[in-house]
């Protein structure tokens, strides 16, 4: 399928698929934000089946999706819902669990998907933990300070629109890792189970491994962020597209540039490809093979750029909108 065509189905369905997901808290009013390809949260209880799956059947009659069929790997967490530790067992018959799923869906009846995270163990009355992903972090003022003071809070934005404060007072700590867990943390692009008490206040935070390597925001005049630092070679805007430099961007990612004839810029990683595209050619070679892209390369005075949003895409960056 062609690469435009397959991402703007995406987007359709991620948006779909963001409006069955609850609000959190007491934010009745979400804030407007791109639609995210996210997972989709499903529950109910589980009836083992002899293929080594689950089937998830929720007794809310009105539930989107009442009944789902989960296909467990082995690297899917399976989380006890209090402790935030790994349950180490399976999943029992009659037991509620939460699960994240997809986001794709078979259109078969139940559907069939890939839980991404299990909660499992819920005691009666208890509030589950939610799944996220972090879409922005806002900025708070800080006092001119040198050394800078260590963060007392935290403001976020989730994929699905929820606003989230995390404060110094609540337990931050990672998913089987031994890794330092801060509220620096916490960046756009982070997946994250989220705790909350009585009162909807932030009390436990478990951060996953980062997925992505690092993440970028550019404004419609072009002016592009890697990792919060501003880089100063601007993009361009042509015909209402931002346009990125492809080495600024790269080289500030951690990656290296060369040009190469007959193949334009490389981009690598080490010794690997990345990717290298041609000005005039709306395709860009990887590692896989031959990506279509949403627009073509465009050079000026010595300059080689790609429209934002591929970039972003083959440099495995988080964008922040």
């Amino acid at each position: 399928m062609n690469k435009r065509v397959s991402r703007i189905l995406a987007l359709a369905l991620c948006a779909a698929m963001v409006c069955a997901l609850p609000a959190f808290a007491a934010n009745e009013t979400a804030p407007e934000t791109p639609a995210y390809l996210m997972p989709v949260r499903v529950w109910g209880t589980v009836t083992r089946l002899e293929n080594g799956a689950v089937l998830l059947k929720n007794s809310n009659e009105n539930a989107a999706h009442r009944e789902t069929i989960l296909h467990v790997t082995e690297t899917t967490p399976i989380i006890d819902a209090v402790t935030g530790l790994p349950l180490g067992r399976e999943l029992r018959d009659g037991e509620t669990v939460y699960a994240w799923v997809g986001p794709a869906m078979t259109l078969s009846l139940p559907p069939h998907a890939t839980a991404e995270l299990i909660v499992a163990n819920i005691p009666a009355d208890f509030a589950v933990p939610q799944y996220y992903q972090i879409a922005k972090v806002q900025p708070q003022a800080t006092a001119a300070i040198y050394p800078p003071q260590p963060l007392t809070h935290v403001d976020l934005v989730t994929t699905g629109g929820e606003e989230l404060t995390v404060t110094d007072e609540a337990t931050l700590f990672p998913y089987l890792t031994r890794q330092m867990v801060t509220l620096d943390s916490l960046v756009p692009g982070s997946r994250v189970l989220v705790w909350t008490d009585a009162k909807g206040t932030v009390t436990k935070v478990m951060l996953f491994a980062y997925a992505y390597r690092g993440y970028a925001f550019w404004e419609p005049t072009g002016e592009v962020s890697v990792n919060d630092q501003r880089l100063r070679v601007t993009g361009k805007v042509v015909d209402g597209e931002v346009l990125l430099p492809i080495r600024a961007v790269a080289e500030a990612a951690g990656y290296t540039v060369n040009w190469a004839p007959g193949q334009g810029a490389v981009v690598s990683d080490g010794e690997s490809l990345v990717f290298s595209v041609l000005p005039g050619q709306d395709t860009a070679l990887t590692a896989d093979g031959e990506t279509e892209l949403l627009g073509a390369c465009y050079y000026e005075k010595g300059t080689t750029y790609l429209p934002a949003d591929d970039l972003i895409f083959l440099l495995d960056l988080f964008p922040v909108y």
